[in-house]
Formats: C-alpha cells, sequence, structure tokens
C-alpha cells in the first residue's frame, strides 16, 4: 500500500527510492525477508526510504524492518483480540491498519509505535481488509457484510476527522484498494469476483474497470500512475502471480500486459504487495496452507 505519491513533500523520497533500486542494484537487497516465528502477515506498506510496515492478523502487532538489511524488529506490541489486515504508510509517518473481523481502524505513529487515533468503523458481520490514503482521507475496504468502504476524514493540515463515513459501492467483497495520483479515483478489488472497480471519490459513484482478461481472488494492488499491479492471491506454486495491468486513461479498462512470479521460489497464496522502486515486495506463504510467512523479492521485466 503506497504513501502519498501525489504530495509534493513525497515526491523527492520517491524520486530517490528510484534510483536506489534500479536492477543493478537489486543483488543487494535481500530475495527474502523472514517475520519472527509465527508472525501470521497480511499487510505491507513501503514508507521512508527503505523502511517497510507489516501486520499481524493474528493479535494486531505491527514489525517494521529494512528492505536494504532485512534486519527489523516488532513496533507495535499485539494484544487478546487484536488484528490487522492492510497497512498504509502516509507522509506524515503515520501508519494506518485495518483491523478485519473487529471491524475497526487505527493509525499508529511510525516511529514510536503509539497509538493515535481508533475508529469503529461498522458493525458485525465485517471484514475491514485493506486501506489507501489521499489528501482528503484514509478509505478502507469490507469484505464481509455491508459492500461499502468506510472513510476517516483528513483535513489539509493532516488532522484527522473525530468520526466516519460509510459510502456503499455496488460489489461485495472488497479488498485491495489504491489511490490514482491525484487522489480523485480509486482502485479496488473484488476478492470473490476478482473485478476491479473505480470509484470516485467526489461523486462517490463507482464503475467496473473491463478486463481484457479475466483475473481472480484479488488481493493487494500496487497503482504506479496507470500500471497496476494485481495480486492473484492463490494457494498454487507458479500459479499465483502478480498480474501487471495498463488500466485506460480514464479507468474504464485495462489490459494484462506482464504477470510477475520468482524462478527460483515460485509465490504461493500471496497477500499483499507494495513497490520500492523497480522491486515489488509480495507477503506470502511457504507452502500451501502453510503457516511461516515471509517477503518475496520480485523485479519488474525491462519495458514495464
Amino acid at each position: 500500500m503506497r504513501r502519498l505519491a501525489w504530495i509534493t513533500a513525497a515526491l523527492g523520497l520517491v524520486a530517490a527510492a528510484l534510483v536506489a533500486a534500479t536492477p543493478a542494484a537489486s543483488p543487494n537487497f535481500p530475495a527474502r525477508i523472514d517475520f519472527p516465528s509465527g508472525w501470521r502477515a497480511e499487510g505491507i506498506a513501503v514508507g521512508r526510504g527503505s523502511t517497510f510496515y507489516a501486520g499481524n492478523t493474528a493479535n494486531g502487532s505491527i514489525y517494521t524492518g529494512d528492505l536494504r538489511t532485512g534486519q527489523g524488529s516488532v513496533l507495535v506490541p499485539g494484544h487478546t483480540g487484536g488484528s490487522v489486515f492492510g497497512v498504509f504508510a502516509d507522509n506524515r509517518d503515520r501508519i494506518f491498519a485495518a483491523g478485519g473481523r473487529n471491524c475497526d481502524a487505527l493509525v499508529y505513529d511510525g516511529a514510536t509505535g503509539d497509538l493515535i487515533a481508533h475508529y469503529v468503523l461498522t458493525v458485525p458481520p465485517c471484514f475491514i481488509n485493506d486501506v489507501s490514503v489521499t489528501n482528503s482521507g484514509a478509505y478502507f475496504t469490507n469484505t464481509a457484510g455491508v459492500p461499502a468502504l468506510f472513510k476517516i476524514p483528513i483535513a489539509p493540515n493532516g488532522e484527522l476527522g473525530t468520526t466516519t463515513e460509510t459510502i456503499p459501492v455496488p460489489f461485495t467483497g472488497g479488498n485491495g484498494i489504491e489511490a490514482a495520483p491525484d487522489g480523485k479515483t480509486l482502485v479496488a478489488v473484488s476478492f470473490t469476483t476478482g473485478k476491479l472497480y473505480a470509484f470516485d471519490t467526489e461523486s462517490k459513484t463507482s464503475s467496473e474497470i473491463v478486463l481484457d482478461h479475466p483475473l481472480v481472488r484479488g488481493d493487494g494492488l500496487i497503482l504506479q500512475g496507470h500500471t497496476l499491479y494485481y495480486v492473484e492471491n492463490l494457494p498454487v506454486p507458479g500459479v499465483a502471480d502478480v498480474a501487471v495491468v495498463e488500466l485506460a486513461p480514464d479507468f474504464s479498462s485495462g489490459t494484462v500486459v506482464a504477470r510477475l512470479n520468482s524462478a527460483d521460489d515460485p509465490i504461493v497464496s500471496p497477500a499483499t504487495a507494495d513497490r520500492f522502486g523497480q522491486l515489488i515486495y509480495v507477503v506470502r506463504r511457504n507452502v500451501p496452507g502453510g503457516t511461516t510467512f515471509y517477503l518475496t523479492r520480485l523485479e519488474e521485466p525491462n519495458g514495464v
């Protein structure tokens, strides 16, 4: 889940990342980054520099590490009943976390791990799965229960709103969500149908993005301009992958142009992903149904 790429203050960081993570430099980055034993990872977000954050669905803890070294530590301790799925790092060093079946959203200080805000978004049944942040709000998807997006308003000065908004959408199974560079369009995927939708944040209307080739079990998304990286969460090695989709300028359609995977270690049950320069990092399991989770590094093919 990408940070606010359209904010001027963040552009220098993105540019630095693009320079630092060229294909020639990629061997300096670990191809695999392990999470602590027993860590049930789902969401990943790249923050400032080469820092990353990953949530734990089992107890709500959040891990932070360095993509350059693979080293890290627990930033937010877990607690009984806690759960974190999708995460997003904004340019104010805040971590927005989706709370799964707890129906909530949490915001943490990315440097200290302190809790900044806690919101109850809806009532059960629910599954708050993923989050993307724009200049004006943090948007959360819901995979179960009411088909809606939930918004935490954000003021121009970055102050978080005290109330949340429920926005109905015409699709169920909402999972991955990403914002266009101008923040006016959100791209979301239905895990149950695999279909993509464009959501207009001003009119609050949604329309299907028609693909030239069907994709299935859509999980995490990365949006870079009009290039979308679509994680297909399948338990079959060599079949699960990250599809690269070129979207039309008006987000009405998309063409699948490539599929990313690892020849040495084919991904299994990939969940979410994020990008650092030309490197794509995917949360995955070790084997089908496995209980060991780690990050796999994928590289974009030339021309993508």
